[in-house]
């Protein structure tokens, strides 16, 4: 279908190997045009594969291979490279139906939506429990997920796996805050969706903008120390606590955090990711008044590779 308002699909990648080619054959099956699928990839060596693909597809595909590593990074380096304003975010080992991209841009144009969460079925969750999608519970700083859901209904947060945004507002938001980029980057696409409810923008649910998630075991932004995790899962949640969560739910906030760290170390008997804990948090906690750190990537619109790429790290 055309339509007059273009949509840039932006895919960070990081050794996935088949995966993210079986992504992008998906996305340029995908029946909305006009259509962008922008690929940054952080893996050590280009892949032949994807740069195949976007020769071939050069009006549809376009390859950028950076010198960084960073979910945030990639993400605020893709929303500057987009051709379009309407932009959605997915991982690299996903499948994906022919109408996504018509349904988070049927969704975006409802009125005040800033940003877009879409369904998501996990090949590996097994849990019949099921939730009210995007909840964020202040009192203990927790995200709920529910994006399994076949609903539809104003939400609190997205999942990174997929999730879509107007770039005007990505701005006026600050972009996505590169202060996060700590071991798995956890609750980087969280924190934005709050800082862009802040702004007076709605996140809205919309289970019908569809995808299903490999959770792809190699490659991508995991953290296989646990140590490395755990310090990065108390840095990131106490930008969030700061940030995000009024000051008489801080007790409660914190506590729910120690028992997360607890439990780590307790399961993997691995005493010292307490102390990793503590540092991450008192780290995290210094970190979160700093303004949003968001690169400003020069020849951010050339997809030529890491030569004549700089780097410009600023705040909001």
């Amino acid at each position: 279908m055309t339509d007059g308002q273009g949509v840039t699909v932006i895919v960070p990648t990081l050794n996935r190997g088949a995966h993210v080619a079986d992504c992008i054959r998906d996305l340029a099956a995908q029946d909305h045009r006009p259509l962008e699928i922008l690929i940054v990839d952080q893996s050590p060596a280009p892949s032949g594969t994807l740069v195949g693909l976007a020769s071939a597809h050069g009006d549809l595909i376009s390859y950028h291979k950076v010198p960084f590593r960073g979910l945030p990074e990639a993400r605020n380096y893709g929303a500057q490279c987009a051709r379009y304003d309407a932009i959605i975010f997915v991982d690299d080992d996903i499948r994906c139906g022919p109408s996504l991209v018509q349904e988070h841009l049927r969704t975006l144009r409802l009125p005040g939506v800033g940003i877009v969460a879409g369904g998501i079925d996990e090949v590996h969750d097994h849990c019949g429990k099921r939730m009210r999608a995007g909840t964020f519970r202040r009192w203990t700083a927790s995200p709920l997920r529910g994006f399994s859901s076949r609903e539809e209904h104003d939400a609190q947060h997205a999942q990174g796996a997929n999730f879509s945004v107007w770039r005007q507002v990505l701005a006026a938001a600050g972009g996505f805050d590169e202060r996060l980029n700590v071991g798995a980057a956890l609750y980087e696409e969280l924190e934005l969706c709050l800082r862009v409810r802040k702004a007076g923008f709605r996140v809205y649910f919309k289970g019908a903008a569809r995808l299903t998630h490999l959770a792809a075991g190699d490659g991508g932004c995991r953290v296989k120390d646990l140590s490395s995790y755990v310090y990065g899962l108390a840095h990131n949640r106490a930008i969030l606590i700061r940030r995000h969560v009024p000051v008489y739910f801080w007790p409660t906030a914190v506590a729910r955090l120690a028992l997360l760290v607890l439990s780590y170390a307790a399961h993997y008997r691995a005493s010292k990711a307490i102390a990793t804990g503590l540092q991450g948090f008192a780290q995290g906690w210094r970190a979160a008044p700093l303004p949003v750190k968001c690169t400003r990537f020069d020849a951010a619109d050339s997809p030529s590779g890491p030569g004549g790429l700089t780097a410009q790290p600023a705040g909001r």
